[in-house]
């Protein structure tokens, strides 16, 4: 018999597929007025943003940032007048430089926030919307953190399915048939997003084993609820990218089709398909959960794919969208509508080296999480110009690009935190393997077919090292990491599926003021093949 508790969860999985079922009864077909929205709230940013501090933040005892408003000396009044004088975004700037903002580390919960003598200790679940009633959960961050769940209410679910229609529509991919190949906690949300189009994927392939049997209690209630096809996933890892290409050739028709993945799964799709002698046909890939570089989106258009990013996080949601007429290789247009972007200089290593993190402020009631000048670990550019494509006719001006993480490694959709990497290069290797922490070194660089890699250098001062040993020593430490929590270890099976750690024997290397780093980013160092230049 079920316990009283599992009973309790499994209802509330069976009333979300319920509701979802009913939803798709009216599916969205049309999302004609989506940019008429997007004006209407870019109107009201400021009066959006006032509103937000006063019910979401100060009046709510519990809200991390209540204290930091409280601390820097701002009230309700003294804010009015700073945004009516200065602007939303100037105001931002004028509150980060006052205190009022969260790192990367202080919102996980890793680091205390001190500001002005004063220490306060947050986790990532204090910032969670008190308002929201959600609809269904995902996991945050289940491959590099504890896996907070993150409720999506209805309100959000509908705002990112008309994005989406909005999107297709004007990308001119509307028309064409939907495959996903991700794994269970994106696939999970872009499935029931289809659904609710009434655009079913044709089939959805997962990487590793499906996540928790929460989300397979909604699925299949949803399946019979709503008496319509809803593909389950199927597990398909990395070294069978080909059967996924044959699959692809198969059923794609003039119209094309979209795959729904990561950049480097993208990237695998086609090389596997090159390799294989399979013709793919018309393929537009939407990405997103990892970096877009040069080197991927060249391998993948130059084989006769189509590539169009996006940029978010679990905590906020759908905050970028890539532009048609780009000038980076991954140009999105900031939804500013929904969400303030801004700037600082973050220091970032030992040698004090600065980068333009990124700080998010969500400007809608239903938004996700509530943030004022959060990071979210990324750096990258930041410009205000027009670029004549829809999403600038919105009234999207602010673009972000050349967006990488500075504290955190993403290969094959997966995250990794770099500073768990350090007592693997402190303890457990020089342990296990000999040396000490001198001796070992992660570099995570591309390689020369645009893989993004994790290398481990491990010097030849060393000695002798079983180098099969000492790269499933790494992955097997990676999978055990108590900050861990998601499904079946999920960051360790995709990257072992995925090859994605290397050993390199090689001394660490220096950064410019003589200094070895747990984590290097490789900036031509390493050839693209991992060799030693």
């Amino acid at each position: 018999m079920l316990s009283t508790t599992t009973a309790r969860v499994m209802w509330v999985q069976v009333r979300a597929g319920l509701r979802l079922a009913s939803l798709v009864r009216a599916p969205l077909t049309m999302a004609a007025d989506v940019a008429e929205e997007v004006r209407d709230r870019l109107a009201r940013r400021e009066e959006n943003f006032l509103q937000i501090v006063e019910r979401l933040i100060l009046a709510n005892p519990n809200s991390p940032f209540r204290p930091l408003l409280e601390h820097a000396g701002y009230d309700l009044p003294r804010l009015r007048q700073l945004v009516r004088a200065r602007g939303l975004d100037a105001a931002l700037d004028q509150l980060r430089a006052d205190g009022v903002y969260v790192q990367i580390q202080e919102f996980k919960g890793r680091a205390p926030l001190i500001r002005g003598g004063r220490t306060f200790r947050f986790q990532d679940s204090d910032f969670a919307n008190p308002t929201v009633r959600g609809l269904f959960s995902i996991t945050s961050g289940g491959s590099r953190s504890r896996g907070t769940p993150v409720s999506i209410s209805e309100e959000n679910l509908q705002r990112n399915v008309r994005l989406r229609r909005w999107a297709l529509e004007r990308y001119g991919l509307v028309e064409r048939d939907v495959l996903l190949w991700i794994t269970s906690g994106a696939g999970f949300q872009f499935a029931i997003e289809y659904f609710l189009l009434g655009r079913m994927p044709l089939r959805w392939f997962s990487p590793v084993e499906f996540g928790t049997r929460n989300r397979r209690v909604v699925l299949q209630t949803v399946r019979l609820a709503s008496r319509r096809r809803f593909p389950m996933p199927e597990v398909v890892p990395a070294d069978r990218a080909h059967e996924i290409a044959r699959y692809i050739s198969r059923v794609n028709t003039p119209r094309g089709i979209i795959v729904e993945t990561f950049p480097n799964s993208a990237l695998r799709l086609v090389l596997a398909a090159e390799e294989a002698g399979i013709a793919l046909g018309d393929v537009a890939f939407l990405v997103t959960g990892e970096p877009l570089t040069p080197a991927k989106r060249f391998q993948i258009e130059s084989r006769g794919c189509k590539v169009l990013p996006r940029f978010g996080f679990n905590e906020s949601g759908r905050d970028a969208l890539g532009c048609p007429h780009a000038s980076a290789v991954d140009d999105y247009h900031v939804m500013t509508d929904a969400i303030a972007v801004r700037q600082h200089s973050r220091v970032v290593d030992q040698d004090g080296t600065t980068v333009p993190a990124y700080l998010f402020t969500s400007l809608l009631p239903h938004a996700r999480y509530v943030l004022l000048n959060t990071e979210s670990g990324d750096y990258g550019g930041l410009e205000e110009r027009r670029c004549g494509c829809f999403l600038d006719q919105a009234g999207l001006r602010f673009h972000i690009h050349t967006v990488r993480s500075f504290e955190k490694l993403t290969a094959e959709g997966m995250t990794y935190f770099g500073s768990s990497l350090i007592r693997l290069v402190e303890e457990v290797l020089p342990r296990e393997f000999g040396g000490d922490s001198r001796h070992y070194q992660f570099v995570e660089a591309e390689d020369k077919q645009g893989f993004t890699r994790l290398y481990l250098l491990a010097s030849p001062g060393v000695g002798a090292i079983d180098e099969h040993a000492l790269q499933h020593r790494i992955l097997q430490e990676i999978g055990a990491d108590d900050t861990i929590r998601g499904p079946h270890r999920v960051t360790e099976h995709v990257w072992t599926g995925a090859d994605t750690v290397r050993v390199l024997r090689r001394d660490p290397l220096a950064t410019m003021a003589g200094k070895v780093l747990h984590l290097h980013r490789d900036r031509g160092t390493l050839r693209p093949d991992g060799d030693p230049a």
